[in-house]
């Protein structure tokens, strides 16, 4: 795994702990657990796209239709692994559908800003 995406994975981290204790503190224990697990799927949207990019910079000879069409594959998996994910905190395990959907924002949130400050770095 490099560097960059042990980063976003950190920021992710950080940035969902402190968004669980704001739960615990402010309604209970039930909820920051909720919060974790949208982290979780955020982490897991972002390691999926990790794995997409990194076979896809190994795949010199792709046509560009080739590379369109994988492309469209990752964005499938990842809509389809994080919707399940949903489906499964929300369904099976009954989780608080706000502090999901927060630690789910959160995570995502970071991906946004690390993205914006790798493009302003070339």
């Amino acid at each position: 795994m490099d560097t960059g995406i042990r980063r976003l994975l950190l920021y992710q981290f950080l940035l969902v702990a402190v968004t669980s204790a704001v739960f615990l503190v402010i309604f209970e224990t039930f909820s920051a657990v909720s919060v974790w697990f949208g982290g979780g799927i955020a982490a897991a949207n972002a390691l999926v796209l990790a794995r997409c990019s990194r076979r896809d910079a190994l795949a010199t000879g792709r046509t560009p239709q080739q590379s369109l069409v994988a492309g469209y594959s990752c964005m499938v998996q990842r809509f389809l692994l994080v919707a399940l994910l949903f489906a499964f905190g929300l369904g099976a395990l009954r989780l608080e559908a706000l502090a999901l959907l927060t630690g789910f924002i959160v995570g995502q949130f970071v991906m946004v800003i690390t993205g914006i400050k790798l493009l302003e770095q070339k």
